[in-house]
């Protein structure tokens, strides 16, 4: 354990001084290994050489900045290491998609990076889809079950059941017909799972389920940090999957906290089975405000 305790205050090091950049002596000297095993090693490890990861993690920073301060962009440019806004806009432009002034505006997807750790498993340093929304409220309609003191011993197993055709099929009382029925696109677009007070919610708008006893669910207004997966895989795999880079990864090195403990899940899903395999993708929306 002395070796993940070094390697881990090498990396501490290498956050405390991302803006005057480190002095990779030092972390050499901090991980007791020679300068070349270290970037060998974290590059091995982590799938990128500790340039790019010191690069993508300003570039991270640097966008929390912009939207949480009125800093103009040069003046973030500076602090993150370039000498000038256009080459900073390229840089940023070019993980993240979009411009340093787009990013100051809610809803725009950021690619950002949390801090490396070295663990029995390697956490962070992986690519998120992020980007902070702001949602009205909203009204839709489906059936929940208690999560809390019922026995589950995850949140895979609950949403395994309530899903499943062949367990409680709770996408087939909202909705008519069933999935891969020919001519059926009732089950096309998007669907809601909320964990809130307790219990998980299927649901859908209004206009999207059939007629029926449904139960009606508020989802609050309030700014969101919403994260994506790529299209094509399945849910049992993406949400886990999401639920640890945000929670382990991401919102410890973020500046936001948890403004409730409402967590909502996207569903973009098609009823016909070829499409919803090649096309469907997942969201997790967590609610947050800038930490105290």
């Amino acid at each position: 354990m002395d070796m993940l305790n070094q390697l881990n205050a090498a990396v501490a090091y290498v956050e405390a001084h991302l803006c005057d950049e480190p002095d990779l002596d030092a972390v050499a000297h901090i991980a007791c290994v020679t300068k070349d095993s270290f970037l060998r090693f974290f590059s091995y490890i982590t799938g990128m050489t500790l340039k790019e990861y010191i690069r993508r993690r300003k570039l991270t920073l640097a966008a929390y900045d912009l939207q949480n301060s009125n800093r103009k962009v040069l003046d973030v440019a500076v602090k993150y290491g370039w000498n000038n806004a256009d080459a900073f806009t390229k840089a940023f432009a070019h993980q993240h998609g979009i411009t340093p002034t787009q990013a100051r505006s809610a809803g725009h997807p950021l690619k950002v990076y949390s801090p490396v750790s070295f663990h029995i498993a390697i956490k962070g340093a992986q690519k998120m889809d992020f980007r902070l929304i702001e949602c009205k409220e909203t009204i839709v309609f489906g059936i929940s079950q208690p999560f809390d003191g019922q026995g589950y011993q995850t949140r895979e197993e609950l949403r395994h059941l309530m899903w499943s055709e062949e367990c409680e099929d709770v996408p087939g009382k909202l909705c008519a017909g069933r999935w891969n029925q020919p001519q059926n696109h009732s089950y096309d677009g998007i669907w809601y799972g909320i964990w809130q007070d307790g219990r998980y919610t299927i649901a859908r708008a209004k206009d999207n389920v059939k007629n029926g006893t449904l139960e009606t669910h508020q989802i609050p207004a309030g700014t969101y940090a919403a994260f994506q997966t790529e299209r094509g895989a399945v849910a049992w795999e993406e949400f886990p999957r999401l639920f640890h880079l945000i929670f382990d990864s991401w919102l410890p090195s973020a500046p936001y906290q948890l403004a409730s403990d409402t967590i909502i899940e996207i569903y973009h899903l098609w009823t016909d089975h070829e499409l919803r395999k090649k096309n469907r993708f997942y969201e997790v929306w967590i609610p947050v405000k800038q930490k105290d």
